[in-house]
């Protein structure tokens, strides 16, 4: 079987760095072709080189992963497309399946995990992250109208109990083995969600809910 030919699409240098090391690691099953810093250079990106697979951020400026996947899989339905994302919303995970993606990874998906789901995608087979399909499932038995606890997720709670705690983003990031950037995305998610301003507004509002101790 030919190297699987992969581009790699997110707004920070320092993430695309680590998913190619990551894929590097596979022995020539998956060879990284290009990247792209965004959602247009993206659908550029994949119309000049026509890849394989394309590892795709969600939360980019300008077009994000799903409308960049859109697009790409309306001009070229053979390219499988796997976000790479922190959001483990039933409602993105949703949106996601119906622009077309093949796969939905967490960020901090293991390099043997990145490989099987371009491996699996080029084959035909959906990947979907075990904790996103935990999500999805425990979102959809709680309705459309989840509490404040249950409209964050997990990891997100586990964050903020840690803020909550006094913890900087770089202890946070240090204590759960993922990246500074990745914590900043959650705590992105977690403002939203609980309409936090800042830190110590979220904080203030998992104390008086219970989310956190």
């Amino acid at each position: 079987m030919p190297p699987i030919r992969a581009l790699i699409v997110d707004d920070h240098p320092v993430t695309r760095e680590g998913l190619r090391t990551a894929l590097e690691l596979s022995d020539d099953v998956v060879v990284v072709v290009g990247e792209a810093a965004s959602g247009e250079e993206a659908v550029e990106r994949a119309a000049e080189l026509t890849p394989d697979v394309v590892f795709m951020d969600v939360r980019m400026p300008g077009i994000d992963g799903i409308e960049a996947t859109r697009r790409i899989h309306e001009a070229s339905p053979g390219t499988k497309i796997i976000l790479i994302t922190v959001d483990e919303s039933r409602g993105a995970i949703s949106e996601a399946i119906q622009a077309g993606v093949s796969g939905y990874l967490l960020k901090d998906a293991s390099a043997d995990t990145l490989i099987d789901a371009a491996r699996n995608a080029v084959e035909g087979r959906a990947v979907i992250h075990p904790q996103l399909t935990k999500a999805f499932i425990e979102e959809a038995r709680l309705g459309d109208a989840p509490s404040e606890h249950a409209a964050l997720s997990k990891r997100e709670r586990e964050i903020l109990q840690k803020i909550a705690n006094g913890a900087t983003t770089k202890e946070v990031a240090s204590d759960l083995g993922i990246s500074p950037h990745t914590v900043k995305t959650h705590l992105e998610r977690i403002f939203e969600k609980l309409g936090a301003n800042d830190r110590a507004q979220a904080v203030a509002i998992a104390i008086r809910t219970g989310l956190v101790q």
